[in-house]
Protein backbone atom coordinates (compact mmCIF):
# COMPACT_ATOMS: atom_id res chain seq x y z
CA UNK A 1 0.00 0.00 0.00
CA UNK A 2 1.69 3.19 -1.12
CA UNK A 3 2.49 5.86 1.77
CA UNK A 4 0.68 8.84 2.79
CA UNK A 5 0.56 11.26 0.50
CA UNK A 6 1.64 9.10 -2.68
CA UNK A 7 -1.03 9.18 -5.35
CA UNK A 8 -1.37 5.81 -7.12
CA UNK A 9 -1.03 5.47 -10.77
CA UNK A 10 -1.64 2.22 -12.87
CA UNK A 11 0.37 0.51 -15.06
CA UNK A 12 -1.48 -1.80 -17.82
CA UNK A 13 -0.46 -5.16 -19.21
CA UNK A 14 1.10 -4.53 -22.28
CA UNK A 15 -0.59 -8.37 -23.43
CA UNK A 16 -4.35 -7.47 -21.79
CA UNK A 17 -4.41 -4.39 -21.13
CA UNK A 18 -5.12 -5.64 -17.03
CA UNK A 19 -4.88 -2.01 -14.95
CA UNK A 20 -1.88 -2.85 -11.92
CA UNK A 21 -1.11 -0.10 -9.15
CA UNK A 22 2.69 0.98 -9.74
CA UNK A 23 3.38 0.46 -6.30
CA UNK A 24 2.04 -3.28 -6.72
CA UNK A 25 4.25 -4.03 -9.46
CA UNK A 26 7.14 -2.46 -8.14
CA UNK A 27 7.06 -3.53 -4.33
CA UNK A 28 5.04 -6.32 -4.23
CA UNK A 29 5.31 -8.24 -7.50
CA UNK A 30 7.85 -11.79 -7.13
CA UNK A 31 10.47 -10.47 -8.81
CA UNK A 32 10.23 -13.20 -12.12
CA UNK A 33 6.44 -11.70 -12.09
CA UNK A 34 7.44 -8.14 -12.58
CA UNK A 35 10.16 -8.32 -14.98
CA UNK A 36 7.46 -10.37 -17.32
CA UNK A 37 5.40 -7.78 -16.63
CA UNK A 38 7.33 -5.12 -17.32
CA UNK A 39 8.87 -6.73 -20.38
CA UNK A 40 5.38 -7.60 -22.04
CA UNK A 41 5.37 -10.84 -21.72
CA UNK A 42 1.74 -11.66 -19.74
CA UNK A 43 0.66 -10.20 -16.22
CA UNK A 44 -0.98 -12.47 -13.18
CA UNK A 45 -4.51 -11.70 -15.22
CA UNK A 46 -3.46 -13.49 -18.83
CA UNK A 47 -0.69 -15.76 -17.58
CA UNK A 48 -1.49 -18.86 -20.10
CA UNK A 49 -4.16 -17.34 -21.49
CA UNK A 50 -4.99 -16.79 -25.26
CA UNK A 51 -5.41 -13.08 -25.86
CA UNK A 52 -7.99 -12.58 -29.30
CA UNK A 53 -7.37 -8.79 -29.37
CA UNK A 54 -5.08 -6.66 -27.45
CA UNK A 55 -6.98 -3.64 -25.77
CA UNK A 56 -5.99 -0.08 -27.27
CA UNK A 57 -4.39 0.47 -23.81
CA UNK A 58 -2.69 -2.58 -23.57
CA UNK A 59 -1.27 -1.17 -27.32
CA UNK A 60 -0.87 2.42 -25.66
CA UNK A 61 1.26 0.93 -22.72
CA UNK A 62 3.45 -1.52 -25.29
CA UNK A 63 4.21 1.82 -27.13
CA UNK A 64 4.86 3.84 -23.80
CA UNK A 65 7.35 1.01 -22.91
CA UNK A 66 9.21 0.99 -26.21
CA UNK A 67 9.71 4.97 -26.25
CA UNK A 68 10.70 5.28 -22.45
CA UNK A 69 12.33 2.16 -21.59
CA UNK A 70 12.69 1.18 -18.13
CA UNK A 71 10.99 4.56 -16.58
CA UNK A 72 8.84 3.06 -15.21
CA UNK A 73 7.54 6.28 -13.53
CA UNK A 74 7.33 7.87 -16.64
CA UNK A 75 5.34 5.19 -18.82
CA UNK A 76 2.89 5.12 -15.67
CA UNK A 77 2.75 9.01 -15.75
CA UNK A 78 2.16 8.88 -19.38
CA UNK A 79 -0.67 5.99 -18.91
CA UNK A 80 -2.13 8.22 -16.64
CA UNK A 81 -2.42 11.46 -18.91
CA UNK A 82 -3.63 8.58 -21.62
CA UNK A 83 -6.69 7.64 -19.89
CA UNK A 84 -7.60 11.06 -18.87
CA UNK A 85 -7.25 12.34 -22.42
CA UNK A 86 -8.69 9.20 -24.57
CA UNK A 87 -11.64 8.98 -21.92
CA UNK A 88 -14.38 6.40 -22.60
CA UNK A 89 -12.14 5.15 -25.46
CA UNK A 90 -9.25 4.16 -23.51
CA UNK A 91 -11.25 1.59 -21.56
CA UNK A 92 -12.72 0.07 -25.11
Amino acid sequence: MPGKGVIAVDLYSQRCGEPYEHYYVMHEMKPDEKQRFLDGENCPSCIGKTIEKQPFRAQVASAMRDILGDDVDGIAAEMEDAEYMMGEAFWE
